[in-house]
């Protein structure tokens, strides 16, 4: 499988800033700030997920 290491680094950025995502939702106080967490996060799920599929659609053909 031919991952670009790119990826690797992209993901990994991706994945630090969805779990910031999730402390920010956690120790919020209003419901906006969580709302955002929560949305950075479930973007980051998605986008590793993504990169993920690219990886594999790259290495098909």
């Amino acid at each position: 499988m031919n991952i670009l290491p790119i990826s690797w680094v992209l993901g990994f950025a991706v994945a630090i800033l969805g779990l910031l995502g999730l402390s920010m939702a956690a120790s919020s106080v209003d419901q906006g700030v969580h709302l955002f967490g929560m949305l950075l996060f479930v973007f980051a799920v998605g986008f590793d997920f993504w990169l993920i599929k690219i990886g594999y659609d790259r290495a098909e053909g």
